[in-house]
């Protein structure tokens, strides 16, 4: 007998042009764009560090992935959310990070029948590109996202 994995459920979360596909595991909570202290000129720079949130008396920084990858559009602030995700490598100083998203995430379970990974170029911030039922997702390069903060710190 093999132990395979059947599924992985995971949360595909809209975000400007793309979707974000995250394992529920690594998805500590979907929040509100409230409470979020936007550094003062982010709406107008090109800064992928955009912010901080405090999120269960803890300030986690907020990071757009659209501006990892080079674009400058932060969508509408008012209709967005942030996905608080686990980062990967145990740092105390760093222990989640707030990925500003778009949309309703909805929760879809990932298996070799629904899926698969695309062969395409990678943006900075980008681990992946996968084809979820015809539909194509990011999965975010979170090692990357956090080296660059732990060097802003």
């Amino acid at each position: 007998m093999t132990d395979t994995v059947k599924d992985v459920y995971s949360f595909l979360i809209p975000m400007i042009e793309n979707s974000l596909l995250l394992p529920n595991a690594t998805v500590a909570e979907i929040v509100p764009f409230m409470n979020v202290d936007l550094m003062e000129d982010a709406e107008s720079s090109d800064d992928w560090h955009i912010g901080q949130i405090v999120w269960r008396n803890i300030r986690i920084p907020v990071v757009s992935l659209e501006r990892v990858q080079g674009r400058k559009d932060l969508g509408e602030l008012r209709r967005s959310r942030i996905a608080i995700v686990y980062t990967l490598n145990g740092n105390q100083e760093i222990p989640y990070i707030a990925i500003m998203v778009q949309g309703i995430p909805r929760l879809v379970p990932v298996d070799e029948n629904n899926s698969q990974m695309l062969d395409e170029e990678l943006p900075k911030g980008v681990k992946a590109w996968a084809d979820l039922e015809g539909r194509k997702a990011l999965v975010p390069d979170l090692d990357l996202i956090e080296t660059m903060l732990a060097e802003r710190a």
